[in-house]
């Protein structure tokens, strides 16, 4: 798959949530780096005031790779609902990709793509 087909597709999961009525606002920024590598940041308000924020950092010179990520959820005081991360942690976990959970836990967890984040996050609303 190209960056620029990645880059739409994301663009589109995100646009459903607007599609259907569930945002307040949707900020999404993408910056295209050399060597076929982006970082797409979005802040995503819903109607109940809860906040989705994404974090990826892409490399897409042999298929698409995400180097990092960080998809958050919180609710409208701030407070964590999930996360879904591949952050080093301190002490180490003995998996990479991993889900923070509302109670505090982390779990083992795989990457998941947009359209996964998205229905988990209307699964909440």
């Amino acid at each position: 798959m190209l960056l620029r087909n990645y880059l739409e597709l994301f663009r589109q999961g995100i646009e459903k949530l607007e599609d259907y009525g569930y945002t307040e606002s949707i900020q999404i920024k993408e910056e295209i780096r050399p060597n076929k590598q982006a970082i797409i940041k979005a802040n995503i308000v819903f109607v109940d005031g809860s906040v989705l924020h994404i974090k990826e950092y892409i490399d897409a010179k042999y298929k698409i790779e995400k180097v990092s990520y960080a998809y958050q959820y919180q609710d409208r005081d701030g407070d964590i609902i999930f996360r879904y991360d591949n952050a080093a942690h301190r002490p180490m976990l003995w998996f990479k990709e991993h889900k923070h959970t509302k109670d505090g836990g982390i779990i083992e967890a795989s990457l998941p793509d947009i359209l996964d984040i998205i229905n988990e996050v209307v699964g909440c609303l």
